[in-house]
């Protein structure tokens, strides 16, 4: 049993997201497996999943919904963003206006994210927590206007194929990602030895 005693909490152990989904959910129903399982508090070969150390905390046992209620409600918060980015495709008709209706408050989503992080509420993925939201809300924004100016505006649209291509069939690559079947695809390719692959090279360990 994992016990709180403070408020605020953005950790594994005494978070709102987990309290919530505990109450209303039931800890039956949630994800028994959470990223923090990885953490160098409950796994001995971390970053990779491994056996619990010694003094592990209780709470790296307990389970934990990335997706649970009340991340889903930023998720949501994410969405209407991304549908207001749209909104001003269809409202103005100017790239100048388009594009600082893009830059503007993708500038102060930021500055309000990093001024939130640094007085106590931190970016944190798993939570979602509004930060977060701003923060890859906001950087989203910069990125968006930056390829319309390239390719709308100045006309390299050639450099970006790829990207277009990945954006019509987002879908397929997440399940291909989630399911590990891209990982174990790249991962067959390798030189010398199987531990020599592209995904150790950029960093990511299958």
């Amino acid at each position: 049993q994992v016990k709180c005693g403070v408020r605020g909490d953005s950790g594994p152990g005494c978070n709102a997201v987990g309290m919530i989904d505990r109450k209303i959910l039931g800890i039956q129903h949630l994800y028994g497996r959470p990223v923090y399982a990885r953490s160098q508090q409950c796994s001995i070969d971390s970053p990779q999943n491994g056996p619990l150390p010694p003094d592990a905390p209780s709470w790296c046992q307990a389970p934990f919904d990335p997706e649970g209620l009340l991340s889903s409600v930023m998720a949501i918060v994410t969405c209407l963003i991304g549908l207001q980015y749209g909104h001003i495709i269809v409202h103005f008709q100017k790239h100048r206006e388009r594009i600082m209706h893009w830059l503007v408050p993708s500038f102060g989503m930021l500055v309000l994210a990093f001024a939130m992080d640094f007085f106590g509420m931190h970016m944190n993925k798993p939570l979602y927590t509004v930060s977060y939201t701003l923060c890859t809300a906001g950087t989203a924004g910069l990125l968006f206007a930056g390829i319309y100016t390239l390719v709308d505006l100045y006309g390299y649209r050639r450099p970006t194929i790829a990207m277009e291509w990945m954006g019509m069939h987002a879908l397929m690559i997440f399940v291909l990602i989630a399911c590990n079947i891209l990982p174990i695809f790249i991962h067959g390719f390798y030189w010398g030895e199987p531990n020599n692959n592209l995904l150790k090279f950029i960093g990511i360990r299958a």
